[in-house]
């Protein structure tokens, strides 16, 4: 409205020039001035408009306009959605997929039977997510009246007797308002548009990402230290005793024990995994990587620490929610303690690869900046960042195992070189005869590589 105004003005001005001039006498003369002052009235116009239009760019973004900015960075590219179902579901639909095809999907992903009939429409895929989802029972309250009225809440003309799937699926987010007029005209979907309704009903069962935000969101500071205050120390028995063990044995001088309710469940090759032990920390990482112009998604992981007490550092204090020292025999004392894993999601590969420059620049202690002048809080000698992700650099990244040993949702992770790989995993299938190891290939961050090979302190 603004411009208008402001257009509207110098066009005005530009039209009195003109009369007057005309009026004045002075034929060649007028049309001279008449041309030049429309010219710089045009001129004038633009420069405005191009002022006003770079002013709009650089206004801030409140808090609901940045949360949407970052949601449309992160929308999954239909071939990252391809690539998480085959990750966590083993599902790759055909490019021209059947009714069969799809049934099966979702019964991979919800573990339930799905019948689709022969034929495969958006409106009979529609109707099955919603029951693979779990919303039969709320479909079933949308009479036909509700259903064509909620469709109108979405522009939406419909007529039939299979709107109430359709409207319900758009209620719960299975749909977009698009694809509800593509399930009215029962047109049938590509395999893109499958993949998305799959994603949708994995979401919808708890059993897709599962992260607190991202890094470019305004509320995100507030729920890491929410998430991180409801951390307690948690123990699994067995797995407990098979490390306890596996530290007297001197299979490993340390673990970490984790449990898989709190997974982030995300895209394996664009996440990085960090650790470390103080939440002020994970708060300014986060912040750094904003003022970086990286964005992530972001999980906060809890992680039991495990590692021997040595006596010379003093008397053993007292136990707390977080933090514990029990004593095995005169000889092990084992420390466990609350820690965590941030696990983030980059966007690309390039915000991916660009996250070991910003540590070694802004989060990492070395004898040059012993003094951490320019470094964020709680930064250390060796910080522990590491992915699965293959084609990392080798001048700063380096192959590890991650010993990995589960009982039920717990799991337990020694981590160790290429070389003593055999020799760890041989030890600890040794330690239980229930349970195996599963030797994970990682790669980690050379400062913590060349700490678990005692190569250097940093």
């Amino acid at each position: 409205m603004k411009k208008s105004l402001v257009g509207s003005t110098v066009l005005s001005i530009a039209v009195a020039v003109t009369l007057a001039s005309c009026g004045s006498g002075g034929g060649k003369q007028t049309g001279e001035t008449t041309a030049k002052v429309t010219e710089s009235a045009k001129e004038e116009a633009e420069t405005t408009a191009q002022a006003e239009s770079k002013a709009a760019e650089e206004k801030p973004l409140d808090e609901n306009a940045a949360k949407r900015k970052g949601e449309e960075e992160f929308k999954d590219t239909p071939e990252k959605t391809d690539a998480y179902l085959k990750t966590y579901f083993a599902v790759s639909l055909p490019e021209e997929a059947d009714a069969k095809a799809f049934s099966e999907a979702l019964k991979a992903i919800s573990e339930k039977d799905a019948d689709l009939g022969t034929e495969l429409s958006w409106d009979n895929a529609v109707s099955a997510a919603v029951q693979a989802a779990g919303y039969e029972e709320l479909a079933l309250t949308y009479n036909a009246e509700k259903a064509k009225e909620r469709l109108k809440q979405y522009g939406i003309e419909g007529e039939g007797e299979n709107l109430s799937p359709v409207a319900c699926a758009l209620d719960v987010d299975l749909i977009t308002p698009e694809e509800a007029v593509q399930c009215i005209k029962k047109e049938k979907p590509d395999k893109a548009a499958l993949d998305a309704l799959l994603m949708k009903v994995a979401d919808a069962l708890g059993k897709g990402r599962n992260y607190l935000g991202l890094a470019s969101d305004p509320d995100i500071f507030g729920k890491l230290e929410k998430e991180w205050s409801a951390f307690q120390l948690f123990d699994d028995p067995t797995l407990s005793e098979v490390g306890k063990e596996a530290v007297e044995q001197k299979i490993t001088t340390g673990y970490g024990l984790k449990s898989a309710a709190y997974d982030a469940r995300f895209l394996p090759e664009l996440t990085l995994q960090y650790g470390h032990s103080d939440i002020l920390h994970a708060q300014q990482l986060i912040g750094l990587l904003d003022s970086e112009n990286i964005n992530a998604r972001v999980q906060l992981e809890p992680k039991i620490s495990i590692y021997q007490y040595l006596l010379d550092w003093g008397p053993v204090p007292d136990p707390t929610p977080t933090y514990e020292v029990k004593k095995f025999s005169d000889e092990l004392y084992l420390v466990y303690a609350v820690e965590y894993d941030l696990k983030l999601e980059f966007a690309d590969k390039e915000d991916l690869m660009a996250f070991d420059k910003v540590i070694k620049e802004f989060a990492k202690k070395n004898s040059e900046n012993a003094d951490m002048k320019g470094l964020i809080y709680g930064s250390w000698w060796q910080p522990l960042y590491s992915t699965v992700r293959e084609d990392m650099p080798k001048e700063d990244y380096h192959e590890i195992y991650d010993c990995v040993v589960t009982n039920g949702e717990y799991s337990i992770h020694p981590f160790t070189t290429v070389e003593a790989k055999d020799e760890v995993v041989k030890k600890l299938s040794a330690l239980h005869e229930g349970l195996s190891v599963n030797p994970e290939k990682r790669y980690v961050n050379t400062a913590f590589f060349n700490y678990l090979t005692g190569e250097d302190y940093q």
